[in-house]
């Protein structure tokens, strides 16, 4: 048997190939836009999620795309240093910082949601809507198997569907049942 064989191996590769086109078509549109940075797939995360909800927390960050905190606190650094967000300490409990967008991300925001579609369409032409939403069930089923293999192993951020979520608990005491019986 071939690691070509594997799902995984597929897997993984789709990723690889994926974040890579996808860097290269958010760099494209910046440099089209005579931006002086790139903006990578992880910060495109970021901002995405900024326009949608200003004035996030890192932690709400982290949880809503899926990254260890520390991991979003040096994405967020880099968006800083080109001027693209902010972080504010909030104003009830200075302990709290929140992280928002900037005139140069709102600039930036007002033409990449566009490239970022078309780069998707591009990447998915010759699969149909109905088999887009296959996939991505696919992907989420293939991510709460994961989970039962172990609490961390699969949906750590809880960004499954309520419906495919495993309950760790549940999971345990039906395992400890099989090891008794």
């Amino acid at each position: 048997m071939h690691s070509e064989d594997f799902f995984g191996y597929w897997l993984f590769y789709t990723q690889r190939r994926w974040a890579y086109a996808f860097g290269e078509a958010l760099h494209a549109c910046c440099q089209e836009h005579h931006k002086l940075y790139s903006v990578t797939p992880p910060q495109w995360g970021v901002l995405s999620a900024l326009l949608e909800e200003d004035g996030m927390t890192i932690g709400a960050l982290s949880q809503k795309r899926g990254l260890d905190p520390p991991t979003m606190t040096g994405i967020v650094k880099r968006l800083e240093q080109v001027k693209l967000v902010e972080r504010v300490h909030d104003c009830e409990d200075r302990r709290v910082v929140r992280v928002s967008l900037i005139e140069e991300g709102h600039d930036l925001m007002r033409f990449l949601p566009a490239a970022v579609v078309a780069f998707s369409q591009a990447a998915l032409q010759g699969i149909s809507g109905e088999k887009q939403q296959e996939m991505l069930l696919l992907l989420q089923q293939t991510i709460a198997n994961l989970s039962a293999i172990g609490p961390g192993m699969g949906d750590r951020f809880g960004l499954l569907p309520d419906f495919m979520r495993v309950d760790y608990a549940d999971q345990k005491s039906r395992a400890e049942d099989q090891c008794n019986a």
